[in-house]
């Protein structure tokens, strides 16, 4: 399923950066998966379905015709936080069409193969009317069944890439498995000995969004150089997984604040990528911060298979890590 979800702004600098280069959790609930089911359920509109939470679910459709309006029907109730409008929401999902294509059943997409849950800001226009709809509200832990016709979906035009035409009624399986509010952030524990020189001058509250108060006197480097600022509580960073990133981002040169995730969404960026520019994250924990200076990096021409980037100024970044999945 293709999700138009927030900026991919850090994940962008992260490329250009690295081409150039040769107090009290609000995070919300994570994992909690209610009462298990694992045998078949049969749903109030005929949809059979099979598996636990956290495994692939199979789908037995009846062959008659797709509810006219969207559905919806909790499989297993979890036992976390509510889903809110507005919040970051991790979710493991399958979706199926509900008529057949060439006699077989049409799973167009499925997070569960591809063995790593999605990331979307929920309730706001981010993903299909009818996740917006149904899913705010829904307690963490929770599977949830939808059929969504073609009004609540991709409209009369549906999705042909993924072998979705303008009249398919779509089933989805939803899987909710955490759930992170706009200024989410993790305890930690502020790092008592900065260096005394070399730095921006910064506020350093743990748990609260930092600021860059002046950037003078600060030389842009020639390659990322990052300082603790803050160790995190929580479970270690994995760098196999993404991590959800709270951002503040200065021009260096000017000291103009120009971009933060704080208040908006926190941001999910591959952790390998942002290991290779935040170095000291390495081996920290969840709740972590880091400040990163990044030099310069030159514009770049567009290729077959990326596109080009415009150049940018050296910048200072503060990045709190709040998550992983």
């Amino acid at each position: 399923m293709r999700f138009s979800v927030f900026s991919a702004l850090f994940s962008v600098l992260l490329a250009a950066v690295l081409a150039g280069c040769t107090a009290t959790s609000t995070s919300s609930s994570t994992h909690d998966s209610g009462s298990a089911v694992t045998g078949a359920k049969t749903t109030g509109v005929g949809v059979k379905v099979f598996g636990g939470f956290d495994a692939t679910p199979r789908l037995r459709i009846p062959a008659k015709p797709a509810p006219a309006s969207l559905t919806e029907q909790t499989l297993i109730q979890g036992h976390g936080a509510k889903v809110a409008k507005g919040d970051t929401l991790i979710a493991n999902y399958l979706g199926q069409t509900w008529a057949p294509k060439a006699g077989k059943p049409n799973v167009f997409d499925s997070s569960f193969k591809r063995g790593s849950p999605a990331a979307f800001v929920i309730g706001t226009g981010a993903v299909i009317p009818g996740w917006d709809k149904t899913l705010v509200g829904k307690k963490i832990g929770s599977r949830v069944l939808l059929t969504v016709p073609p009004s609540d979906g991709y409209g009369a035009k549906g999705q042909p890439s993924a072998g979705i035409s303008g009249t398919d009624t779509l089933v989805f399986v939803v899987d909710l498995v955490a759930d992170y509010p706009p200024n989410a952030s993790a305890p930690g524990t502020a790092v008592a000995h900065l260096p005394s020189s070399g730095l921006p001058k910064i506020t350093n509250v743990p748990g609260k969004q930092p600021t860059i108060v002046s950037t003078a006197g600060v030389k842009a480097p020639t390659k990322p150089e990052s300082t603790l600022l803050v160790t995190g509580r929580g479970p270690k960073i994995d760098p196999a997984k993404t991590l959800l990133l709270q951002l503040v981002q200065t021009d260096l040169a000017t000291g103009q604040n120009t971009h933060s995730s704080w208040g908006t969404a926190p941001q999910p960026v591959a952790a390998k990528g942002v290991l290779g520019v935040a170095d000291k994250l390495v081996g920290q924990r969840i709740g972590s911060r880091a400040l990163v200076l990044l030099p310069p990096t030159p514009a770049s021409a567009a290729t077959p298979t990326q596109a080009g980037r415009p150049a940018a100024p050296a910048s200072v970044l503060i990045v709190d890590v709040v998550g992983q999945y």
